[in-house]
């Protein structure tokens, strides 16, 4: 019975040498080989047949193995040497700058494959390292010169971000790595298939992205308040409109209740101007007639008043008279006894004097017409206390205001 033996426990392993004289069972091994998969057998040195789609049995191990190695009919150095034969993709991290001084990261993606002829040059590999070689060991061995002879040149003719991304980028790339690497890759027994480079955000790539961003950001930013201002402005218009509605209804109710109102209160106007008109006839009545009583009584006042002013011009004519009568008497007396002292001798200046002292008394008593001044005292002349006019003192009513004294 068989023991199942499996070469690859790991995707990621291309290729395993491995010494058979190192599998000591009891049990015979056999290994399944796919299509995608190679074994060469490398007996005393020699390699011997490549194997690929089949079931290889009794590999090592085994009890007939077992007496042959113990009677020496058995090779004695037998190894076994497997490979993947399908494409395998190699992923190298790099790292440099272009020439306007941008940092770029990224990797370089070559695919291999490693062809059934091929595979014996993997000792080639195996010579110097362990006997396993897998996708890291194998972009260890390639990222120096892949670096130097193939990165770093394409990146120098690179001058801008633009041009790092162009498809002629990418196959100037290809030319280059297949050109350059086809040596070593051969050495090891790899076939380059295809090559290209994929490279992170360079720094000013994330500036203009972020500027982008931004000026995005800003202009939908822009929109968004603009459509806020249309819906605000469409809001804010039906809002005035519905103001302006209801301001329009409020003034039409309130001219309608000021129309009835107005109406009331010029009915009370027109009511209240009736009456007063009324009362205007009737006070502009009584004025009339207290204009007619006023204007009467002056009448009378004023007739009366002059017949007064005629009694009293009468009265003081007919004093005037007698005063002048007696005084041309009294005269006419003094000349006579003046002309019969004379005519007697009598006339001396003491006579003169006296008879002047005489004279001088007479008229101090009369006074310039002193019946008259004693007959003018009941007529002194007063003033009206409402229109001041000249009144006698004997009246009973103003003449000329008919308010009564």
């Amino acid at each position: 019975m068989s023991n199942r033996y499996k070469w690859r426990d790991n995707p990621n392993i291309l290729a395993r040498l491995i010494d058979a004289n190192n599998l000591n069972t009891w049990k015979a091994q056999e290994v399944v080989l796919k299509p995608n998969e190679a074994c060469a057998f490398i007996v005393d040195g020699r390699i011997g047949d490549i194997l690929t789609e089949k079931v290889v049995s009794n590999i090592a191990g085994g009890f007939n193995r077992f007496i042959g190695d113990m009677v020496g009919v058995t090779a004695k150095d037998r190894r076994l040497l497997f490979a993947m034969t399908g494409p395998a993709d190699i992923s190298i991290p790099f790292s440099g700058n272009l020439p306007n001084g941008s940092k770029v990261n990224g990797f370089a993606n070559i695919r291999v494959q490693l062809r059934n002829e091929d595979i014996p040059k993997l000792l080639n590999m195996f010579a110097n390292s362990a006997p396993i070689l897998d996708r890291k060991r194998l972009a260890e061995v390639l990222h120096n010169e892949l670096m130097m002879r193939v990165i770093n040149p394409s990146l120098a003719e690179c001058s801008s971000e633009a041009m790092l991304r162009s498809s002629q980028f990418q196959d100037k790339f290809e030319m280059r790595a297949e050109l350059e690497l086809r040596p070593t890759l051969s050495t090891l027994g790899f076939t380059i298939l295809k090559a290209f480079m994929t490279s992170n955000q360079t720094d000013n790539e994330r500036i203009a992205q972020l500027q982008s961003e931004l000026a995005a950001a800003t202009n939908t930013e822009g929109a968004h308040a603009e459509a806020l201002m249309e819906r605000i402005a469409i809001r804010e218009a039906a809002t005035l409109r519905r103001i302006e509605c209801e301001v329009t209804i409020a003034k039409a109710k309130a001219a309608g209740e000021v129309s009835v109102e107005l109406e009331s209160e010029l009915k009370e106007l027109r009511k209240q101007e009736a009456q007063w008109e009324a009362e205007l006839k009737r006070d502009e009545g009584r004025a009339n007639l207290r204009m007619k009583e006023s204007s009467h009584k002056t009448e009378q006042a004023m007739a009366l008043f002059e017949q007064v002013q005629a009694n009293k011009r009468e009265r003081i004519a007919q004093q005037m008279d007698h005063q002048n009568q007696r005084m041309d008497k009294q005269n006419e007396l003094q000349m006579k006894m003046m002309e019969m002292a004379a005519n007697n001798d009598a006339l001396t200046p003491e006579v003169m004097q006296e008879f002047l002292k005489q004279q001088t008394a007479q008229k101090a008593v009369d006074g310039p017409g002193g019946e008259t001044q004693a007959s003018d005292k009941p007529d002194t002349e007063l003033n009206c206390p409402s229109c001041s006019k000249p009144v006698m003192a004997g009246w009973k009513a103003c003449p000329f205001c008919g308010v009564v004294l």
